[in-house]
């Protein structure tokens, strides 16, 4: 329903649409809230000109009808002429019944305006494009991701470009590094136009202005991301997007922020925003209210639809999580899952960040609620630790065995470092102890689970991040001369891009197939407190078994180690490029390399 709001444009002519619930017309619309009390609804924009008028004048702006809707009220207008091919914004002038006042953006514009004046806007003409699925949509489970913050990885060579354009420049870089799925941190609209991680928006169904702008083109804008994502599908990469469902910018101003709120002469009376579960940034989302978690879906179906994504990640989701009961989170899940399978829409991820006090709580939560997914902040953690100390405890059988516990088709997302936290290179001591970062990079793209890379991590980059507070939000841009022109760039890039290649090859890596859950006495587990050996296994490509040993060493020092094996015979070292014949299932004092491992294959021939 919401999707279908806004401005549209058909042929030139602009029809404006705006929709207000009442639950006197629909009961089931809210519980919690009130009428807005408007009196008068006017558009006043840059388009009035053409029509006879002054831009942004009051006089000459068009007056929006009042008119019944099933669920409430809907107010709209059809522009009295055609404008000719540009961009134009536009912003409702509200009159309420006490004598109030007020400009406000459309909450479902397609488009945000530029500036700080938090318009909405539309477009007229410019280059059109429909975003084409991705040929083969693999399983969750076989997806190394990217996560890319917009601004910070374009920042480095963009130019005067709108920042979607530049990512072209860097589409053959990551299909050479081996990834086949993007999740782009948030790129819906925020408030203002200062730098931003995109986690306050404010217009839900809009790009921000600033990734899509190009002075040389200004009716070009979300061309630009269709063409992006139709770009990467051609390259086999999936496209997932970063959605804040939990809380919205409202802001202060009455003429700025999430115009559910300032479309009410009282705004404590929007059935859009109120305590639901856990708050805690910005304004919170009432989904007690029928409106608010319809507005959600139809803003996610909007995004999944219109441009093909490959998937959702869900943020904050204990925000909007209630125990025992279909409603938030759960309900939108619910919701989305029948949408898809309507459609046929195969191995669509639905991914939570499910951040619990207790950190494999959210493993139940997501059986609960029927996600594809949650991300799983333990064996971030825990990697950074062992990359500061080099020193294993018995948590890595348990991180290792990543999938544990998860319902069947279902899954983590691991990583060693995300937008949220320092670097791993920094956790490890900086650029220059680089190399402790090697055997957390080889747990990660050996053990089970949807793997996800942070921009930057394939060489190095390197930044430290306050765990809470001011001076998180800022910007961090690439350093794009660390891959190109040092040692530790260069190597870092050619492990990761080995170790992608490795997964890729072979299916069982990808399998929740693992041992042991703990130390066993065939000499599998942590030896020392320094290596760690596990066991990986499941059908190759060919349909035959194969086996996986991997022996990790997080020392600062070589190692000495007796290694076990699942089977005698001919193993291959995938990681190093070398052959080993084994017998008695066992080979006894193995040279494992300071902070690096073996990757030992064997596939069975009959």
């Amino acid at each position: 329903m919401y999707q279908s709001f806004g401005a549209s444009v058909d042929q030139n002519e602009v029809t404006f649409k705006l929709f207000l619930p009442d639950n006197a017309v629909d009961p089931k619309q809210y519980s919690r809230g009130g009428t807005p009390k408007i009196e008068e609804i006017r558009v006043r924009g840059d388009f009035q000109n053409q029509l006879g008028g002054v831009d942004w004048e009051l006089d000459s702006a068009p007056r929006l009808k009042r008119e019944e809707h099933p669920n409430g009220w809907m107010w709209s207008c059809t522009l009295d002429g055609e404008l000719s091919e540009g961009f134009y914004q536009y912003k409702y002038f509200v009159s309420f019944k006490n004598g109030t006042q007020r400009w406000v953006t459309d909450p479902c514009t397609k488009y945000g305006g530029s500036g700080g004046d938090e318009n909405s806007a539309f477009v007229v003409g410019g280059n059109r494009v429909d975003v084409q699925p991705i040929a083969q949509r693999l399983p969750p489970r076989d997806l190394v991701l990217y996560e890319m913050m917009i601004d910070d990885f374009t920042d480095d060579f963009r130019g005067e470009r709108a920042p979607l354009d530049a990512i072209h420049d860097k589409l053959d870089y990551l299909a050479d590094l081996g990834i086949n799925g993007i999740e782009f941190m948030p790129w819906m609209a925020w408030p203002g136009d200062d730098f931003s991680w995109g986690y306050d928006p404010f217009q839900f169904f809009a790009v921000e202005y600033r990734y899509i702008h190009d002075d040389a083109q200004p009716a070009d804008k979300l061309f630009r991301l269709k063409r992006l994502i139709n770009a990467l599908h051609a390259r086999d990469m999936h496209v997932i997007m970063d959605g804040v469902f939990n809380h919205v910018r409202a802001g202060i101003n009455p003429n700025k922020g999430f115009p559910y709120v300032w479309l009410y002469q009282n705004p404590e009376e929007s059935p859009y925003i109120g305590s639901f579960e856990k708050g805690g940034f910005f304004e919170e989302f009432d989904y007690n209210n029928q409106c608010t978690q319809e507005f959600i879906r139809d803003v996610c179906l909007y995004w999944l639809d219109t441009y093909q994504l490959d998937g959702i990640r869900f943020d904050f989701t204990v925000g909007f999580f209630r125990q025992g009961e279909s409603a938030g989170i759960s309900l939108l899940i619910d919701e989305l899952n029948k949408h898809l399978a309507q459609q046929k829409r195969e191995n669509v991820a639905l991914i939570i960040e499910h951040l619990t006090d207790n950190r494999y709580e959210a493993i139940n939560d997501t059986n609960k609620m029927d996600a594809t997914a949650c991300w799983f902040d333990p064996f971030m953690y825990q990697s950074q630790s062992y990359a500061r100390n080099g020193r294993l405890d018995g948590e890595i059988l348990r991180i290792l065995n990543a999938n544990l516990d998860f319902d069947s088709g279902k899954m983590p997302v691991t990583y060693i470092e995300n937008h949220d936290h320092s670097t791993i290179v920094q956790e490890a001591g900086g650029r220059q102890r680089w190399f402790k970062t090697q055997p957390a990079a080889i747990a990660l793209l050996t053990s089970p689970g949807m793997v996800m890379l942070h921009n930057g991590q394939e060489f190095g980059e390197e930044y430290w991040l306050p765990a809470s507070g001011g001076g998180r939000v800022l910007p961090r841009p690439l350093h794009w001369g660390s891959f190109g022109e040092d040692f530790a760039g260069q190597r870092l890039y050619s492990v990761y891009q080995k170790l992608i290649a490795i997964r890729k090859d072979h299916p069982s890596l990808r399998s929740a197939n693992y041992f042991p859950v703990a130390n066993h006495p065939d000499g599998y587990g942590v030896i020392n407190e320094r290596v760690v050996i596990f066991h990986r296994y499941g059908p190759g490509v060919d349909g035959k078994l194969e086996r996986f040993i991997v022996v990790i060493n997080f020392a600062d020092d070589d190692r000495l180690v007796d290694i076990p094996f699942s089977a005698n015979g001919e193993w291959q070292d995938l990681l190093n490029g070398e052959k080993v014949h084994v017998a008695g299932f066992r080979l006894f004092k193995q040279r494992i390399p300071s902070n690096w491992g073996c990757i030992y294959y064997h596939e069975t021939r009959h």
